[in-house]
């Protein structure tokens, strides 16, 4: 056998160097590749089992468990935002729907929940003006945030006629709450 030129050898040198010291370019792996497919079909089966049963607590921690090992899981996120919403938990459900919206997995139901706690959430600002000292510069504004809180439950009553006037325990998944849609299939 010939021995290599030093050149070509040279070459061939820098060109293995530069492939070890250099790092490989990185591709956008799929979220999912974070658990195994086994794992993420058992979690998921679990979870929505959980969901079904009405045990709301286990299937909250199932839900969370799978949307960080699975963030790009768009019925997983929902159904938190459904749990969450009917614990009371608006912030947390809306941050859940939120995803389900940038993920493009959004139907009707989870754009009216959203609608529902943004109601909610203009319902507490507008106590919030209310609770403020008076000010007699914010006479005018308190006056119209009275008449929009007093216009809110009846907006409320029209997204859900059958609305209650309150609500003061968390239903499981699937019941009835104010305003909120329940997911249409399993």
């Amino acid at each position: 056998m010939r021995p290599l030129p030093a050149s070509v050898a040279l070459g061939a040198l820098f060109a293995l160097s530069g492939c070890a010291s250099a790092p490989a370019p990185r591709t956008a792996a799929p979220a999912r590749a974070a658990i195994s497919l086994q794992a993420y079909t058992r979690l998921q089966q679990s979870a929505a089992a959980a969901y079904a049963q009405g045990n709301a607590p286990a299937a909250t921690a199932l839900y969370a468990d799978l949307v960080r090992r699975a963030p790009d899981d768009a019925q997983a996120w929902r159904r938190l935002g459904n749990l969450e919403l009917l614990a009371g938990h608006d912030a947390q459900a809306l941050l859940a729907y939120e995803h389900v919206l940038q993920l493009g997995g959004a139907g009707t139901v989870v754009w009216h929940n959203v609608a529902v706690i943004r109601l909610h959430q203009a319902q507490a600002a507008l106590a919030q003006v209310q609770a403020q000292a008076p000010d007699p510069g914010d006479a005018a504004l308190r006056a119209d945030s009275v008449r929009a809180a007093q216009a809110l439950p009846k907006v409320l009553r029209m997204l859900v006629p059958s609305m209650p006037s309150s609500s003061s325990s968390a239903p499981a998944p699937g019941s009835s709450v104010p305003g909120v849609q329940p997911e249409q299939r399993p």
